[in-house]
């Protein structure tokens, strides 16, 4: 995905007047909707320098954010995190990807980053002094919230409210192809315009309540390099259909309807 991910202008427009304004924002969304590259975007549209900070992997919150030890001619140094030098760098938008899988001692390191004060106060370092954020450095988050993300947890109501939080709805089947025909060309939008339909249709049979998750819009834009060398049958076969619940002992499954669907708009007769 690029910068000229689809989303509505006024949004986008309100979102970048925020961050410039020094205001953190929370974009919130289904997994694989873009919210990351939505991110980018806003650093791109900003002419901020991103820096993504995983915080799914901050168990160790620590190391994770702030940094480690390391032996160097016999003397133990400490070792700045991306995270802490990321906060002092000018120009900078953070990106803080997967905030609700974030650990509680992450949370606690962050809060006062976010607050007022914007600064850390880092003990490893000899003098425990307090470093500052610097002040053109802004921050971005991203989160899934829902039922569907069981290794997710509720953010703390203290965290959220230090941002103003944005949802991104997944692209429509319309604007997703109008996107690969922009980013790609005319024919990759019509050769793949059969797992568009797909898309469409999972996510109104999740809508309904008939199946249990849904196509993404990363799920579909992966398959491209696909195209030009596979079926549409071979990839909903050995891609799309394996997203899905396929219980064994059930006739009627979520795999199985999609692919009853597929099959009455001619991908198994094309395959």
């Amino acid at each position: 995905m690029s910068n000229n991910f689809v989303i509505d202008n006024t949004k986008k427009e309100v979102l970048t007047t925020l961050i410039k304004g020094g205001k953190s924002c929370l974009i919130t969304g289904a997994t694989g909707a873009g919210k990351t590259t939505f991110c980018y975007s806003l650093a791109d549209e900003l002419n901020m320098n991103p820096v993504v900070i995983n915080c799914g992997s901050t168990q160790d919150a620590r190391t994770s954010l702030l940094g480690y030890f390391t032996l160097e001619d016999g003397n133990t140094k400490f070792q700045q995190s991306d995270f802490l030098s990321a906060i002092q760098k000018p120009n900078t938008l953070i990106i803080l990807d997967e905030l609700s899988r974030a650990s509680d001692d992450a949370y606690n390191i962050i809060f006062p980053i976010l607050d007022f004060r914007r600064n850390i106060r880092v003990d490893e370092v000899a003098e425990g002094h307090e470093i500052e954020v610097d002040g053109s450095v802004r921050f971005v988050a991203t989160a899934n919230v829902g039922i569907e993300y069981s290794a997710t947890r509720t953010i703390d109501r203290a965290l959220q409210d230090r941002f103003m939080i944005f949802n991104l709805p997944y692209l429509n089947k319309k604007q997703l192809k109008s996107y690969i025909r922009k980013q790609h060309d005319k024919e990759t939008a019509e050769a793949i315009s059969p797992l568009l339909d797909i898309y469409a249709y999972t996510h109104k049979m999740f809508g309904d309540g008939k199946i249990g998750s849904r196509l993404s819009t990363r799920a579909v834009l992966d398959t491209i390099p696909l195209v030009t060398t596979y079926s549409m049958k071979d990839i909903m076969e050995t891609v799309i259909l394996s997203q899905f619940s396929q219980d064994s002992s059930s006739i009627i499954n979520d795999a199985n309807i999609i692919r009853e669907y597929a099959d009455s708009i001619g991908i198994y007769n094309n395959g």
